[in-house]
Parts: structure tokens; sequence; C-alpha cells
């Protein structure tokens, strides 16, 4: 999450690194809603950052993590610099919360990095990253008629029982739009769990495109979502910067 904190007056907060530095940048205002976004040359790529206040990014960060407001306003804030970097040079994001104690503890990390950063650049220039989610619709639920015996009544609560298994038919419709998303996807990377949970979710992917296949990535969808009207419900969500294909040892990146 952070690198060489300190508890000093102020710690240099990364949002995210570039290789180039874009001339019609408009100013921003950084995650403290105070400080402007600045950028450094740090061994020919640039890193974007704001100068924050050690004792709310270092020393209170996990507290502070923990209220609800003071998180949602303050991710809000990162995403938006980086979205609106990202209008402008392909960038690569960091994680919420990195901070580093001087310009020099800074461009020392991205030294030993910087060969990784600039295939990643390699990647992803040109494309952005994409979600893709697939909910069963949930059918009616019938109601029970009128039963003359025990037996009749057994049957018909039988019926009311969802069918826990997918049709093979299901899964293997799943598999042909994985397929094909990924015939159109650069790459694509595994999600977390945070949305596992989601009630009638059955397929969940992120996507790195081309913007010149984004048509493309529209028209696969719709022509899923107009056969599976009745049983399921396709979600996207883009385009954003591509957060989940910065390489990382955790992350799990599949390349064509």
């Amino acid at each position: 999450m952070a690198a060489e904190l300190t508890t000093d007056r102020s710690v240099l907060y990364l949002y995210g690194i570039t290789e180039s530095r874009p001339r019609d940048l408009p100013e921003l205002i950084g995650v403290d809603r105070f400080a402007p976004i600045e950028s450094i040359d740090c061994d020919g790529v640039f890193c974007w950052i704001s100068r924050v206040p050690a004792l709310d990014f270092e020393k209170n960060l996990a507290r502070n993590m923990e209220n609800l407001d003071w998180l949602a306003e303050t991710s809000v804030a990162h995403q938006r610099v980086i979205a609106a970097i990202a209008r402008h040079t392909d960038i690569l994001p960091t994680r919420f919360g990195t901070v580093f104690r001087t310009e020099e503890s800074l461009c020392k990390h991205i030294a030993k990095r910087v060969r990784g950063l600039k295939k990643d650049f390699q990647r992803i220039k040109g494309a952005d990253e994409w979600g893709v989610k697939v909910f069963a619709i949930q059918p009616a639920i019938p109601t029970v008629s009128k039963v003359r015996s025990g037996k009749d009544y057994l049957k018909a609560k039988a019926a009311l029982l969802p069918n826990r298994r997918p049709k093979p038919a299901a899964r293997d419709e799943m598999i042909k739009f994985e397929r094909a998303l990924a015939g159109v996807a650069t790459e694509t990377a595994s999600v977390g769990n945070m949305s596992r949970g989601q009630r009638g979710l059955a397929f969940q992917t992120s996507l790195l495109v081309s913007r010149s296949k984004r048509n493309k990535l529209e028209s696969l969808l719709e022509k899923f979502a107009q056969e599976w009207a009745q049983d399921h419900r396709i979600e996207c969500t883009g385009p954003w910067p591509p957060y989940s294909f910065v390489s990382r040892p955790e992350n799990k990146v599949r390349s064509k």
C-alpha cells in the first residue's frame, strides 16, 4: 500500500505513471482537495503526485480508511485525478494510498521497475479497461394452485424449488461468450472476490480492449444481450484506465 512512509509534515501521494507529460492538461487538485497535482520525471517516465499531510495519509491512514465517508470521498478524488490524466495520455494507475517520503525515494523505486513499466506501456497503449458481468434473470415465482391430496401438494412445492444446477446449454453459452470476449480483448484479468456475492452473478471479467475495437466489443455485447434476453442480463462498465493490467506479482493476467 505504501513505501518509505514518514510522519513528517507531508508525503508524496502517487496517482500513476505516464510516458509523456501532456501540455494541455488542466490544473488538477489531489486527494486532500487542496494540493495541486504535479509531475516528476523519474528515469524517463513521469510520476503524477500531490503533496499531502503525512498525518492523514501515513500515520492515520488505516484509521481513516475505516471512516466510510472519508474513504468514499478520497477514493473518488483518487480516481478522478487518474481519469483526468487518462483523457490526455495512457497512464499506469497506482493503488489507493501509495505514498513516498521524498522525490528521491520515489525515483529510486521507479528506477527498479522502469523496464517492467515500459513493457506495460506497450501493452496498454491505445487501450482501455472494461468490466463485464453476466447476471442470471430470476424467473417469476409461480403460485401454488389448489391441491386435492398430499401428493399433489408435494409436487407443487417441488416445482417451486430453484434448479441450482446450471443447464449444460447455459454453461456452453457462457464458455462461448468468454471466448468471444477474449477474441476482442488484448488481455483479460481475473476479478477479485468483492462482487462475487452479488445475487445472480454468473460471470465476470476485466478486459483490456484497444480503442479501435470498442465498436466490435459493443456489437458483441449487444448480440449476446439479444440472444439472452430471457435468461441473462449483461452489465458492462468502462472505459476505465487499466487498473487491472499494471504488472504486479499477484495479478493473474492472460495475454493472447
